[in-house]
């Protein structure tokens, strides 16, 4: 059976463009925004009852019902595939691979598997269970795209429940200060807000937990790849701080503006030591402290926020006033079954969310994803357990030993999370499978040569080679597929890499020695 290898998929990017939090230390390109959400007025039953409301298009069936049946649909497509060792396969490509392995040293796993046959061409502890960091984001990807389908959609609604407006979080990581905007004016459109004295934020849809386990909080200025989660988020719950000075005086310009978030301004202009912008939790707010010297040339740095439902819901209620509506105060509660929906705010398809976790490593889309999942399958608030539990089922559906993943999070921020090589090449098959959920994966994992993490790496790989690459301290690693220039074969691979004291150059070309190994291979082929 042949299949086409998917192409890159356009994004619209009219939201504003953000820098994506990374599961590795320093600057990296921004991730592109979202695909713009779309706004709807509810239409109202004749006896409104909030929340939950039933999803279109299986209706009749409860989301454990609906993931109970797509994991058996996973498992009998896995066990289509024998994956036993292609007796003859290339000796050429074996010896070469093992001869890099072999320089490399201990701590190495590499999986090559022929993705269309269900044969495996090379394997070097590939039942290994090691630190994938970053590469976790393909399992929690693929596993939302099988149990939630590509087309899975968030909804941000909003209710009139009494003298309030209640904004209901469902989990959304794309969700903007567009999107708030668009909410806002259908309020005021509607004519919703005669008599209201308050908005308050439902953040029901998850468990109270804001920060992943494994987030293991550093001395330091608070950087966005460490954002908690929230089922009420906004701009991947970091704001966007802007320092400028004339000469006389240092401006500090923070975005979104929320109230949630104090800017204590100690900088001064042009000299003095390097400028840095902190950010700290002090009494349930978070407090951009800035000092050090500010430079005529605008500085942008992104940092994270403490409370997402309560930045969430003051940036809407300034959003609400700027409109012209009245100044509220914003308080924690729950629509209550008589609230009446004001407007719904649609999220792009999860096939487009998913690419800034991929693409750009964001850490905060892949536990939004792995609560959301869990949330789901169990019928329960999405928290890391329910989510983590989600991942393990989908894991054995996919065929693997279950003795083989260790799942602390859904990002790979992780000193204690494990996964195999092997696991995460059988995985990467579903995307093979035609008219599969998991094909949308393909266009959301950054490109050889092209963009996103790859953006440098391999250019002789362009078109061919699609990965998720995963960097943190010991940790090197890289999973994805390679295919011939046609995409009719394709081959997965997986190289995790852990050392004490791992040198990351030289283990990113191995890396990349590996996959044109793979090109070579089928060009020949």
């Amino acid at each position: 059976m042949t299949r086409s290898f998917p192409q890159l998929a356009s994004f619209a990017l009219a939201l504003i463009t953000a820098y994506a939090g990374l599961a590795t230390a320093g600057p990296r390109s921004p991730g592109p925004a979202p695909a713009p959400q779309s706004i709807r007025e509810a239409v109202e039953p004749e006896e409104p009852v909030l929340p939950p409301r039933p999803g279109a298009p299986f209706a009749a069936q409860t989301w454990p019902q609906r993931v109970a049946v797509r994991l058996a649909d996973v498992s009998a497509r896995a066990r289509a595939r024998d994956w036993t060792a292609d007796p003859t396969g290339d000796a050429s490509l074996r010896r070469k691979l093992a001869e890099l392995v072999r320089r490399a040293g201990p701590g190495v796993a590499v999986h090559v598997a022929d993705l269309d046959e269900g044969t495996w061409l090379f394997d070097q502890n590939g039942a290994a269970r090691l630190n994938p960091a970053s590469n976790q984001k393909v399992l929690t990807a693929v596993a939302a795209l099988e149990l939630l389908g590509p087309d899975y959609r968030f909804e941000t609604r909003l209710v009139r429940d009494g003298d309030a407006l209640v904004l209901i979080g469902d989990g959304d990581p794309s969700l903007q200060l567009q999107g708030l905007h668009a909410l806002a004016s259908k309020a005021l459109a509607a004519e919703a807000l005669a008599g209201v004295r308050r908005i308050v934020i439902d953040e029901r849809a998850f468990s109270p937990e804001r920060v992943g386990p494994g987030y293991e909080e550093p001395p330091g200025p608070g950087p966005s790849y460490l954002a908690p989660s929230g089922a009420l988020s906004l701009s991947f719950n970091t704001v966007e701080t802007t320092v400028r000075t004339d000469g006389k005086a240092v401006h500090v310009e923070v975005t979104p503006a929320s109230e949630h978030v104090t800017v204590v301004n100690k900088a001064r202009p042009l000299r003095g030591r390097a400028l840095e912008v902190t950010s700290t939790c002090e009494g349930g707010r978070t407090v951009l402290t800035v000092t050090g010297a500010a430079k005529r040339k605008p500085i942008t740095v992104r940092r994270r926020i403490c409370d997402p439902g309560k930045f969430a819901g003051e940036a809407f209620a300034a959003v609400l006033h700027e409109l012209g509506g009245p100044l509220l105060p914003v308080e924690s509660g729950a629509a209550s079954a008589h609230a009446r929906e004001v407007a719904t705010l649609v999220s792009p398809p999860l096939s487009q969310i998913l690419a800034s976790a991929l693409k750009y490593s964001n850490n905060f889309t892949s536990e939004q994803v792995v609560r959301t999942l869990g949330r789901r399958m169990s019928g329960a608030p999405g928290s890391w357990d329910n989510g983590r539990a989600a991942l393990q089922a989908f894991w054995r559906a996919a065929g693997n030993d279950p003795r083989e993943l260790q799942p602390e999070n859904g990002s790979g921020l992780s000193l204690r999370g494990r996964v195999s090589a092997r696991g995460l090449v059988r995985v990467l098959a579903l995307a093979r499978d035609e008219g599969g959920a998991a094909a949308s994966i393909v266009p959301a994992l950054a490109g050889a040569g092209g963009e996103g993490t790859l953006r440098l790496r391999m250019p002789g790989g362009h078109g061919r080679v699609r990965g998720k690459t995963g960097t943190i301290g010991g940790v090197s690693a890289l999973s994805g597929i390679a295919a011939t220039p046609d995409g009719r074969r394709a081959l997965g691979f997986s190289v995790l890499i852990n050392g004490k004291n791992l040198a990351m150059p030289r283990s990113r070309r191995l890396q990349d020695r590996i996959v044109l190994a793979l090109l070579e291979h089928l060009d020949a082929g």
